[in-house]
């Protein structure tokens, strides 16, 4: 099958869906509605499922020379620090094959958009702001806001949890506010206290709230994240500036490290968002379009999967297109190998996302529930 396939949004899922399909010869056009392509200063974790892709992709090595890779990750007491219990990365190497990574947004993407860019230099279009799109048996039109428009024989919406494609295909579904509010930060090493830098990648889970933090960049930065439930936010965005006053106050019972590394955020450096959620879609493809990544199942933080899940999506797809005579074909088995996976990992951490923050509640990581398990390389499609 020859193809020309639209992807809208250029975040880790669009690209990694890109590249998934110019390595199995198809040409993609991918559009950004921001005026560059990039991200957020923030981290995430890479785990063995997604690494597998990343391999299958041919980035896994530079991404894995950009990134941190801890020795132990450690569950500690949010009170005074003590560890609780701890996993190697050795133990996670040797049942896996892949050690886990704490990769710096920016990173992966930069990777990605290489590649992408080194297999077709007009592939990518940033300040493309979707806004509608037709669809017949002869294939899928996108029209953007600054009048632009492309035809393609299928469309990608991987533009995200408030995606504009799904709002499109799918309306009166709007986003919603989850009752959690997140705080963000990246931290100098040289301001990380020493306590903090030695257990490296830990997380403390304290009622209605946790700490986690982890080194990025072979430890030249701290990543710091804050996750509590709240009652209401109305902001839209997940770049709100913060001020490490109310950062602290509402983390001021834990361990005095912890509160300190807060203090030392450096000014302009910490922000906050309002988690936002949607409820699974019954269909990921309508037609011609088919929704990837947090666009098809809006993933909170707790299972450290959100990016994991969209690699996984991307690789399915590209050998799903290479697997099928026809578009509809391909569609159909995208979301026949993905979609119970996809919902089933947003609702598991909408769960984790409770325990963590309750104690009665038991709590089941992404390696406790058997999710490094899967190898999107190989699985059926």
């Amino acid at each position: 099958m020859r193809a020309k396939i639209i992807i809208i949004g250029a975040g880790i899922g669009g690209l990694a869906a890109a590249l998934a399909l110019q390595r199995r010869g198809f040409k993609v056009a991918v559009y950004e509605r921001t005026a560059e392509i990039r991200e957020i200063g923030a981290g995430l974790m890479i785990w063995a499922n997604a690494r597998r892709a990343l391999r299958d992709l041919g980035v896994d090595s530079a991404l894995e020379a950009a990134s941190s890779c801890v020795n132990v990750m450690r569950q500690c007491n949010y009170a005074t620090g003590e560890v609780i219990s701890a996993r190697t990365n050795e133990q996670i190497i040797e049942k896996y094959g892949f050690a886990t990574l704490q990769v710096h947004r920016g990173d992966l993407n930069r990777v990605l958009v290489e590649a992408v860019r080194a297999n077709d230099p007009e592939a990518l279009h940033p300040g493309h702001e979707f806004v509608s799109l037709k669809q017949d048996s002869s294939g899928a039109a996108v029209s953007f806001a600054n009048g632009a428009s492309d035809h393609g024989d299928a469309v990608i919406g991987a533009d995200g949890n408030a995606s504009a494609v799904r709002s499109f295909l799918f309306p009166g579904e709007a986003t919603r506010f989850n009752g959690q509010v997140a705080f963000r930060a990246l931290i100098p090493d040289e301001l990380v206290p020493s306590s903090v830098r030695e257990h490296e990648q830990a997380m403390h889970a304290g009622p209605k709230r946790y700490l986690l933090h982890y080194p990025l960049r072979g430890g030249r930065i701290m990543n710091l994240i804050g996750c509590g439930q709240a009652a209401a936010w109305e902001e839209e965005g997940w770049a709100i500036p913060a001020t490490n006053e109310e950062f602290a106050e509402a983390y001021a019972d834990f361990a005095p490290d912890l509160v300190e590394l807060i203090h030392n955020i450096p000014p302009g450096a910490l922000f906050k968002w309002g988690l936002r959620d949607r409820d699974p879609l019954k269909s990921w493809v309508l037609g011609r379009v088919a929704m990837l990544g947090d666009a098809a199942h809006p993933m909170t933080p707790f299972l450290g999967q959100g990016a994991c899940i969209a690699i996984e999506d991307a690789l399915l797809l590209g050998r799903a297109f290479a697997a099928s005579a026809s578009v509809t074909e391909a569609l159909r088995r995208y979301e026949d190998a993905r979609k119970e996976r996809g919902t089933n990992v947003q609702l598991w951490s909408r769960e984790e996302g409770l325990a963590l923050q309750d104690p009665t509640l038991p709590r089941r990581s992404a390696v406790d529930r058997g999710l490094l398990d899967y190898n999107p390389a190989s699985v059926s499609v």
